[in-house]
């Protein structure tokens, strides 16, 4: 039996489909903030929009408030989702309290060649003319004791690098 569960989330999509307001002709930026009530380990970033989406990035705020650039993908392709697995050694470890800020970008100009009418209003929707966005995460929640042994190894691994 294994020790952990792999939780998969759809991080961001909660507070997607109470704000995404997309004017017709905008660049828009959305955020979410998603807290970590335990210490965990994410396994990947995948992120998903729809034909309007630009970017979008995955952020650590941690409990001292020192933020972390984990994932930014600037060139979001609908046709085309990316999933980004980290390898064991760069997987995000973070402790309980942290936050993850979701952030994402659509493109509803004329610009946008995936554009189907930029002179639309665009909400969240399921539809792939409609939009909206989420990351898909797994996480797999750690106990303290596991938390700090990985946070130990690793440093003891940086330390002998050099």
């Amino acid at each position: 039996m294994p020790k952990y569960r792999v939780y998969a989330q759809a991080m961001g999509v909660r507070q997607a489909m109470e704000t995404l307001d997309i004017p017709p002709g905008q660049v828009t930026e959305h955020e979410a903030f998603v807290p970590l009530r335990f210490p965990a380990r994410l396994e990947n970033f995948q992120p998903h929009m729809h034909i309007r989406g630009k970017s979008m990035a995955m952020e650590a705020i941690y409990p001292n408030g020192r933020t972390e650039m984990l994932n930014y993908v600037d060139k979001f392709d609908f046709n085309w989702h990316v999933n980004y697995v980290y390898a064991d050694h760069s997987a995000p470890v973070l402790p309980a309290g942290t936050v993850i800020k979701i952030t994402a970008w659509h493109d509803n100009s004329a610009g946008n060649r995936a554009n189907p009418d930029p002179t639309q209003w665009v909400g969240w929707g399921q539809r792939s003319y409609d939009d909206m966005y989420h990351a898909h995460v797994n996480v797999v929640y750690l106990t303290d004791e596991d938390y700090e042994q990985i946070v130990a190894e690793r440093a003891a691994a940086t330390d002998n690098d050099e």
